[in-house]
């Protein structure tokens, strides 16, 4: 399956998203719907308006108006398009789940699809449109006929890389061992199409096997993410909480990696004696042990935590060069990083693999 990836589809839709509706398929949970929030990021002059396609009946498209000196009707669309009286300014509008729109529905939006215009009002200038679904094969109710297809620009999202989604996850915020589990066990962003049908993944969406409900996605390790920092309030329903948002062979891994995690140096004893402070032990623990410093380390505990890394690194090459990427990766750390003395000569010794 031809394939690009989330950050291709925005410079398509920023590109030729004015003249080309681009509709982005891809399976449950990948990321397609926050696609917004990377245009809103890159394109401020525009007004961002989301619409959840599959919730919208034809009363919530527009209204008809009477005039009443001419005794005739004007259609006035729902604001949610970002139209109105007076309202100039460009918009990106996100066609979500279009798959899922009714008949009548997906009939009032071809003219937006096709020529940006909603009833008998044209969205602003330059204005934007796109739209998600998922892929046939998903069996998740997505249905669009030829003649709507036709009006698009239709490309196929891949799954994200490891890399990638340990990048994001660095900046939201994600739990050490959530991401110690992704690093460690990759497959979990493997995508069934893609996949041989002998291939055995118990980790993933798959709806040629059955598994539909819990399973691994890049939106399911963010909610367990939660999951996992409350681990200490929840007690034995941390893992059934597991179960039902990545599926029970993730949910195990990960508990396993949960375990190692409540047996790691504290954070504060390693900036208090970082030559002192003891080295975990094993690939899974050092792992976990990078990413939670990584997410904690600021400009007063840098100098501790640069030292006690010396360490890691004699142990640990890939541990070492994990926390140093993920701090790089890091807007609101990076800055920091690369004033410290300590932090730019461990990235030199690091070479090319830094």
């Amino acid at each position: 399956m031809n394939t690009i990836t989330l950050s291709q589809a925005a410079t398509l839709i920023r590109t030729v998203g004015s003249t080309n509706t681009l509709l982005l398929r891809g399976t449950p949970g990948i990321g397609k719907s926050s696609i917004l929030n990377t245009l809103a990021r890159e394109l401020p002059d525009y007004a961002m308006c989301y619409i959840d396609v599959a919730n919208l009946d034809l009363g919530d498209l527009g209204m008809p108006v009477i005039d009443r000196d001419t005794m005739t009707t004007a259609y006035a669309p729902n604001t949610r398009f970002g139209v109105g009286r007076n309202q100039n300014k460009p918009v990106v509008l996100m066609l979500d789940e279009l798959g899922k729109a009714s008949r009548p529905v997906l009939n009032m939006l071809l003219p937006v699809i096709l020529e940006h215009r909603i009833g008998d009002v044209p969205l602003p200038t330059g204005s934007i449109v796109f739209g998600t679904t998922n892929l046939d094969t998903d069996g998740v109710g997505d249905n669009i006929p030829a003649h709507a297809y036709n009006r698009m620009t239709v490309v196929n999202i891949a799954n994200p890389t490891v890399d990638e989604w340990l990048n994001w996850a660095s900046n939201n915020d994600i739990a050490p061992e959530v991401m110690a589990f992704a690093k460690q066990y990759p497959q979990v962003f493997d995508c069934y199409a893609d996949s041989d049908k002998d291939t055995k993944n118990p980790y993933i969406f798959n709806p040629m096997n059955g598994n539909v409900r819990a399973f691994c996605s890049p939106r399911s390790l963010a909610k367990a993410s939660n999951i996992v920092k409350q681990r200490d309030i929840l007690g034995s329903a941390t893992l059934t909480a597991l179960i039902g948002t990545v599926g029970e062979a993730a949910a195990r891994d990960m508990e396993a990696l949960i375990h190692l995690a409540d047996q790691l140096p504290l954070f504060e004893n390693i900036v208090r004696d970082p030559a002192n402070t003891k080295l975990p032990d094993g690939a899974g623990a050092m792992f976990i042990l990078a990413f939670m410093l990584a997410g904690r380390v600021n400009k007063d505990s840098i100098d501790s935590v640069m030292e006690y890394m010396e360490r890691v690194a004699r142990v640990s090459f890939e541990a070492h060069a994990l926390f140093m990427t993920t701090v790089c990766s890091n807007p609101s750390k990076v800055s920091m990083a690369c004033m410290n003395k300590k932090f730019t000569t461990q990235a030199a010794k690091l070479g090319k693999y830094f």
